[in-house]
């Protein structure tokens, strides 16, 4: 299924999901479970078409963009915003460690600086230097709602994905994100930089900005927005949001026993493990997502905004 992805849009994907994206800044995004419509057109523009397609932890089947907000302009690359089968086949093996999947949300400062540094692959990337929440699965090659969620920093990185294309049945992912291409490295005999990952790269690379936020989101989430036009949609509240409404529903949650946090309006560690434990107990096990949208917040008594 195609859409048109816009500027506008992206600004409603951050208004309905209470992220408060860095003013006059790029700002990384990702879109899982989507494709660039033309996957050579890595050129900023204030829209382009992308294509929802099904994840296989095999090809890489994810947007990853970079959107100029002051220009209200963005570019789209392919790559992956989930981990290789492979990796979480050994992973499944040790209990899940040693793979993961970031959970969608806002995640505020991924800076530049070097992917396994020290190495023969270390290159020129993009840290996450916070600690963040990701999914682990033991029982399965997928992730899905019964999967455990750990609050850590595992380095799940944006950086070159080693892989050629879209059509590519392996890319170097343990739980990073990763574009399609390859890096310049020591291993590589310090070639140039290829592919979508070259570009991406010296896109961020040529700015004196150090810090970059990161939007991740489902890509049929923001497809719903698209569809949406004109008319309202209703809001929803995940990690890395940020505002009056996430202190009603920390209040809301505060008042059922599950939240002993500050009303601080930041959709933080806290309040996302609070959300959680909430909806298993209301819900059940599979129906734990750590996004609040109507059905939660019909349970929580929370009055809920159409956008």
């Amino acid at each position: 299924m195609e859409f048109e992805l816009t500027d506008n849009i992206i600004r409603r994907m951050c208004e309905v999901n209470n992220f408060e994206a860095r003013k006059n800044e790029m700002v990384f995004f990702g879109l899982r479970g989507t494709l660039p419509d033309n996957v050579e057109d890595y050129q900023f523009g204030t829209e382009h078409k992308v294509v929802l397609t099904d994840i296989n932890y095999i090809n890489p089947r994810c947007t990853l963009g970079q959107w100029l907000t002051k220009e209200k302009e963005f570019a789209i690359f392919p790559g992956s915003t989930i981990p290789h089968r492979d990796y979480i086949s050994k992973s499944v093996q040790k209990g899940g460690e040693g793979a993961n999947q970031l959970m969608t949300g806002y995640y505020s400062d991924y800076r530049k600086g070097v992917h396994k540094a020290g190495g023969p692959t270390g290159h020129d990337a993009f840290r996450q230097v916070n600690s963040h929440p990701v999914q682990r699965t033991s029982d399965d090659l997928d992730f899905d709602n019964d999967d455990r969620v750990e609050y850590e920093n595992p380095n799940d990185n944006i950086h070159a994905g080693w892989c050629m294309g879209v059509n590519s049945t392996n890319y170097a992912s343990a739980g990073c994100q990763v574009l399609v291409g390859y890096p310049q490295c020591e291993k590589r005999g310090s070639q140039p930089a290829t592919g979508p990952w070259k570009i991406f790269k010296k896109n961020a690379y040529d700015l004196v900005q150090k810090s970059f936020g990161y939007i991740l989101l489902d890509g049929r989430e923001v497809y719903r927005i698209a569809s949406a036009g004109n008319s309202k949609v209703s809001a929803r509240l995940r990690f890395g949001s940020q505002g009056e409404l996430v202190k009603k529903l920390q209040k809301a949650l505060q008042t059922k026993s599950f939240y002993e946090g500050n009303i601080d309006g930041d959709f933080g560690e806290r309040t996302l493990r609070a959300v959680l434990n909430f909806q298993t107990s209301s819900f059940g096990p599979n129906a734990d997502d750590g996004i609040v949208g109507p059905q939660t917040a019909a349970v929580l008594k929370i009055s809920w905004p159409e956008l």
